[in-house]
């Protein structure tokens, strides 16, 4: 009943039925209409139906104007958005506080992972006294640059302290077994040469070593973004494999429910000393863009099975982007994360079956069935390596993130097998020459190729 009258919505069809009379009541608006008014309490305060739309659909989905549909588009909009079940504020929170733990943990262990070394001296530093006699007006704060034992050498002057703390790896010019004293016997005999901003050239002898209280052992590791939707850290090369691999099995563990709905992209740019941190920015920005701009992919399900622990699982057929040992979905049947997902637009055939009105149909994992189609938001990795700043500019390949052990198997056994890193090059060389020769000039292959 709605006042005094009999209920004009069928309770068998809600949806449809809704639909049908917001359709019929669109000729004219009525502020009184009772059912309108109990679906939404704010339609009693607008006076047309533009007015209503704009703040119902437009400002919240990625929704056509009121004035680009017809009166059936408006319809299913309008219905739509009024029996849309947001999440929560609180569910909008956890998630996002998920995710701010889960890059919390992963820079701890990325820490450990830069800071394991087996020479000490890779996670040291110490300040360094110059010797009487030595130049004086350093500049306070000054970086200066040279070489020790034909590695790098950099230190910086702290005019507080009399003294350089070195900012170098000097795991490079360093044995484990070495002493503190070692760089100031050795600066006794054969000074070190240094450059400043400046471009001033001088030699430095070094009366005393020592490890500062606060400064001693650090991590090499600089992070540069943290927040749940980014994150950005510069680690050392030698590790950057070990810290993706850290990344992929945490995900695996903490994200498995949500593993395609919430995808982790990783970008790395791999680049040498002296390279413009301009130039790297970029082409992590880059990175990004590339890999944002990837489309959700449909992927068909070949099975569905039950777990004691994760209710309904649906692994994809083999393809771009994913694996038969992926899990497109998951997720309990009385209490789980996001319980419908995307799949095609064949219409509604189910009974929890809602259809997008751009025509996307969403199913509940309980019903998803062999066969069925569910987009998923596949997890990637690209990598650029700046050999050359001009690399920034080329377009990078996105690969699926499952890929990344296939290529680290594939790089041990060259390392292992391969008789020189000369024969390696002359192989690649030999591959990249025959791909531009056998294919036309619009890069499509010769018939046999």
């Amino acid at each position: 009943m709605v006042g005094n009258q009999d209920n004009p919505i069928d309770p068998a069809r809600p949806f449809d039925s809704v639909r049908e009379y917001i359709g019929g009541k669109l000729s004219s608006f009525v502020k009184s209409d009772p059912v309108l008014c109990s679906l939404e309490e704010g339609y009693r305060y607008e006076n047309d139906w533009q007015s209503f739309f704009s703040k119902i659909v437009e400002d919240r989905a990625e929704a056509p104007e009121w004035s680009t549909l017809k009166d059936k588009e408006r319809a299913h909009w309008l219905t739509h958005q009024l029996f849309r079940k947001l999440p929560s504020p609180g569910r909008v929170y956890r998630f996002w506080r998920a995710c701010e733990t889960f890059f919390d943990e992963l820079l701890d262990q990325f820490r450990e992972i830069v800071s394991a070394h087996p020479n000490r001296w890779r996670t040291r530093r110490v300040l360094l006294e110059p010797a009487d006699g030595t130049r004086s007006g350093w500049e306070d704060r000054e970086t200066y640059l040279g070489r020790f034992r034909d590695a790098p050498f950099e230190l910086v002057y702290l005019e507080d302290r009399k003294a350089f703390v070195t900012i170098a790896n000097l795991g490079r010019c360093l044995e484990p077994e070495e002493p503190d004293d070692a760089i100031r016997n050795e600066s006794q005999a054969c000074p070190i040469e240094l450059k400043g901003d400046d471009g001033e050239v001088c030699m430095l002898r070094i009366r005393a070593v020592e490890a500062p209280e606060c400064l001693g052992v650090y991590s090499p590791l600089i992070v540069l973004d943290r927040s749940p939707r980014r994150f950005r850290v510069l680690v050392p090369l030698d590790r950057a494999a070990a810290c993706i691999e850290a990344a992929i099995a945490k995900r695996r563990d903490e994200f498995a429910r949500v593993w395609e709905r919430m995808p982790l992209r990783i970008g790395v740019v791999a680049f040498p000393r002296l390279t413009p941190f301009q130039a790297v920015i970029e082409a992590a920005r880059n990175l990004e863009d590339a890999m944002g701009r990837q489309d959700s992919e449909l992927w068909r399900l070949p099975e569905c099975r039950s777990r004691r622990h994760y209710g309904l699982v649906a692994g994809p057929s083999p393809g771009p982007g994913g694996g038969p040992n992926t899990h497109a979905a998951s997720g309990r049947p009385r209490r789980c994360v996001l319980p419908s997902c995307a799949g095609g637009r064949s219409g509604a055939a189910r009974a929890r079956d809602f259809q997008y009105p751009k025509g996307q149909i969403y199913r509940h994992m309980a019903d998803l069935r062999p066969g069925d189609s569910v987009a998923v938001h596949p997890s990637g990795i690209a990598s650029v390596f700046l050999d050359s700043t001009a690399r920034r500019f080329e377009k990078p390949e996105v690969r699926p993130l499952e890929d990344f052990g296939r290529m680290r198997t594939t790089r041990e056994l060259l390392v292992r097998y391969a008789p020189s890193v000369s024969a390696l090059r002359g192989a690649w060389n030999e591959i990249e020459e025959r791909s531009r020769s056998w294919r036309d000039p619009e890069g499509r292959w010769f018939p046999g190729a």
